[in-house]
């Protein structure tokens, strides 16, 4: 190391040179990195494990857009969002690809069904990242969420009835 001031001061200059041209290349790297890997699988900041983000919606506990383990399949994401109501229509699960695989339609149904009564693996399919699930409701939650309004009708027309007999 040079001991006059200005010397000093050009290898001050120096070092600080090459400390930025190594955090520019590191910087570079990083952004290198951040480009070519999938955006689909994210690294969970809670468990630190590859994960995945999906959709859910319907007849589900807590429907919405949840983070899931990246080896997930229906069952376990179902369980993730609490499981399905008692109104849920577990025998046509539709799952929308956002990205599609070769070979695959982008709409894609699974019969939750019929897997708990055979085991027989194909009627679940894969989830991939950003899937969106919907699960529909039973004719009985058509039939719950009418009654309502058909009861309201009943008594409207009895008051009618009654106020003309009147």
């Amino acid at each position: 190391m040079l001991v006059s001031g200005k010397g000093f001061t050009l290898n001050r200059r120096l070092i600080i040179i090459l400390t930025l041209i190594l955090l520019s290349q590191s910087l570079w790297a990083q952004r290198k990195d951040q480009k070519t890997e999938d955006p689909n699988y994210l690294i969970d900041p809670e468990t630190g494990k590859l994960s995945m983000v999906i959709r859910i919606w319907g007849e589900v506990q807590a429907p919405g857009v949840t983070m899931v383990p990246s080896d997930a399949d229906l069952i376990s994401l179902l369980s993730y969002v609490g499981g399905p109501t008692g109104r849920a229509r577990l025998s046509k699960i539709r799952i929308i690809r956002f990205n599609v695989q070769p070979g695959e339609d982008r709409v894609v149904y699974a019969n939750i069904e019929a897997f708990i009564e055979t085991g027989d693996d194909s009627y679940m399919p894969v989830i991939y990242p950003n899937d969106t699930i919907i699960v529909n409701g039973t004719i009985w939650k058509v039939v719950n969420d009418i009654l309502p309004y058909i009861s309201i009708t009943i008594s409207l027309m009895q008051f009618f009835l009654l106020t003309k007999r009147a």
